[in-house]
């Protein structure tokens, strides 16, 4: 077959308005990290590939590429392959990290179809909290909007990644239990105090941890202290562990004051 003819502007599926270019698909590269992100359908490959033998490739769908990775697009580049097509039309987004690529992924994946909590729980795991700009919401409040679902329903996502048995969680990958249902199920750990005392010294690997992250904050490096605590320290131990930490320095750590209040 030889280059299809289509528009030069992308369809719904590439979001907005994008010049349309051509590229030969064995000049694709397919990162396995953003193909394995959905249960790819044979039956709808199968369907892409007679529509395409038939009618051609579909105006409105090009693939979505960064750089001559594809992000967007993998069951249309499979039905194509597989009827022979040589060349197809994409359009090509910049994005700033590989994390802003994947959220996008699943952003259009949203638009299409219902994300099932086995799809929730993977966007949760692959896309890191950002810290949210002024009048943005929360981080959950974010990544929730772009994947169409509800805060509480991300912040109980999270809660299931932390605390939920690894058996649990595959019954969600498997579609037997959901993510609402095994959140309830959860017995979250009682938050760790540590006290400092005449009778009662901090432990050791503790009382490291306050010295170093008090150096680091003093040398501006906040950012280094928060992931040198995330390392170390149990979410339930977090808020104690703000407590132990002189209020000059807490007050540079807003994140960990927050923890007990998160939605459960």
């Amino acid at each position: 077959m030889g280059k299809l003819k289509t528009p030069d502007t992308a369809g719904f599926n590439a979001g907005d308005s994008y010049k349309v270019q051509y590229i030969r698909l064995d000049k694709i590269f397919i990162d396995p990290e953003f193909s394995n992100l959905f249960k790819q359908s044979e039956e709808i490959v199968n369907e892409i590939c007679e529509s395409v033998i038939k009618d051609g490739f579909h105006k409105e769908q090009p693939l979505t590429l960064w750089g001559n990775t594809l992000v967007d697009g993998h069951q249309r580049y499979a039905g194509a392959k597989k009827a022979g097509l040589v060349e197809i039309p994409y359009i090509e987004k910049n994005f700033d990290s590989r994390e802003d690529a994947l959220l996008y992924s699943f952003e259009r994946q949203a638009v299409r179809r219902n994300l099932t909590d086995a799809d929730i729980l993977l966007a949760v795991k692959k896309i890191p909290d950002k810290k949210a700009k002024n009048g943005e919401g929360s981080s959950a409040e974010i990544l929730a909007k772009r994947l169409g679902k509800s805060a509480a329903t991300v912040n109980r996502a999270k809660k299931v990644l932390k605390y939920a048995s690894e058996e649990d969680i595959q019954d969600i990958n498997d579609g037997k239990t959901s993510i609402n249902k095994v959140n309830k199920k959860i017995k979250q750990p009682k938050e760790v105090e540590f006290t400092a005392n005449d009778a009662q010294s901090l432990p050791a690997n503790v009382s490291f941890l306050k010295g170093a992250v008090i150096l680091l904050v003093d040398s501006k490096q906040t950012t280094a202290a928060e992931l040198l605590i995330n390392h170390y320290l149990n979410k339930n131990e977090k808020r104690g562990f703000y407590d132990l930490l002189p209020e000059t320095i807490s007050v540079q750590l807003p994140r960990l004051q927050l923890l007990s209040r998160d939605t459960n």
